[in-house]
């Protein structure tokens, strides 16, 4: 069962929500099943609740938001967990435990409650709701709590980050909501969706009739350099047998002549007085053809690689926010933006680690002063 915040598990235990009286929820055990595909896997907990009368073993899964067409869904996958669990457990000696299953969601409604006593499927919600029947027990409560609710937009990909990308290149800028999303091509609930988020996480302040503002833009490019998600969504190392400002700008310029698109990123984007460390390699971002840039800057398909050519996710090729935001002019053609320069160096491993630090210390050294309060 894949949540649709996979950190709501978490989010869960660090906040229970207010149980009925004399219902008490403990997790016993944590299940990981590997997901079908690349990568991942979904997280289930076994747990007991305990009532004035008795113990009610449980197996939890998790899906926030739930709505009332999943709940039959979600019992299959639980039941079908049960059964191997039962199978793995068993022992001659004691009988397995029988597991109840139980859903945990952010905000049930009704409507999700009546499809969960339909199938026979416990359920607990953040603002206190909880089902369960079994035995002589029968308990159904609508929890009252407001339920803070994250919001599902990404941050540090897709369109959400053309947002952060506006964000750390203007840090004392007052935004509205529609502004952003004019400035990033996005919609205005998606923007707010984004700003709300980055709101909730302390990154971004409203201001009284300042707008929208960074409160903490050095944070916020660590926090996307950290995040593990490059701009790249593919990545080819070749040997470029010149690597000097000269030979790349007589390269961007071929490219500019056959109508290709790209911008200089990693060590081919640095300012001579950025060069931290020796050693990192050279690449652009490239929106067209391949062979292209291959003739233009004399690539062999050979190691050593010191040249990279990287392809960025759709949502970042563009100007809009995107790795075409904000270009730095260099000596020898267009560069990224140094927020994205340093993401880049981080993901290019080695070290590229280094480098990026550097261009952190350099952004928080060149933000504005200001002595007003935040």
């Amino acid at each position: 069962m894949k949540p649709e915040r996979t950190d709501f598990r978490e989010e869960f235990w660090k906040n229970p929500p207010p149980l009925p009286r004399g219902v008490e929820l403990v997790r016993q055990e944590a299940v990981v099943v590997p997901r079908v595909g690349p990568g991942g896997a979904s997280v289930y907990d076994l747990a007991e609740l305990r009532l004035p009368e008795m113990r009610v073993p449980v197996l939890l899964g998790y899906r926030a938001p739930l709505f009332p067409v999943e709940v039959l869904n979600q019992r299959e996958k639980l039941l079908a967990l049960r059964d191997q669990l039962r199978q793995r457990d068993s022992d001659v000696r004691s009988l397995p435990a029988f597991r109840i299953p139980m859903l945990v969601t952010d905000s049930a409604s009704s409507t999700v409650i009546d499809a969960c006593e339909r199938e026979e499927l416990a359920l607990v919600d953040l603002r206190g709701t909880f089902f369960l029947r079994t035995g002589n027990a029968f308990i159904r409560v609508q929890g009252n709590r407001p339920a803070k609710r994250t919001p599902r937009e990404p941050l540090f990909h897709g369109k959400g980050c053309r947002i952060v990308r506006v964000l750390l290149q203007s840090p004392t800028t007052g935004w509205t909501v529609r502004a952003l999303s004019e400035k990033t091509q996005t919609s205005y609930a998606y923007a707010h969706g984004v700003l709300k988020r980055l709101v909730l996480e302390g990154y971004v302040q409203r201001g009284l009739g300042t707008g929208l503002r960074l409160r903490e833009p050095v944070a916020l490019l660590n926090a996307w350099l950290e995040s593990g998600r490059p701009t790249a969504i593919s990545r080819e190392g070749f040997n470029a047998p010149s690597t000097t400002p000269a030979q790349l700008k007589e390269g961007a310029s071929l490219l500019v002549s056959q109508g290709i698109r790209a911008i200089f990123t990693l060590a081919s984007a640095l300012l001579p007085e950025e060069r931290f460390v020796s050693g990192v390699p050279h690449g652009i971002y490239l929106s067209g053809s391949l062979e292209g840039a291959i003739h233009a800057f004399g690539l062999r398909r050979m190691t050593p690689h010191n040249f990279w050519v990287l392809r960025a996710e759709p949502a970042a090729e563009t100007e809009l926010g995107g790795v075409y935001f904000a270009q730095r002019l260099l000596p020898h053609g267009q560069g990224v933006a140094l927020p994205q320069l340093a993401l880049d160096f981080r993901q290019s491993g080695g070290r590229g680690t280094e480098q990026a630090e550097e261009l952190v210390r350099r952004y928080a050294k060149a933000l504005p002063l200001s002595d007003e309060t935040r």
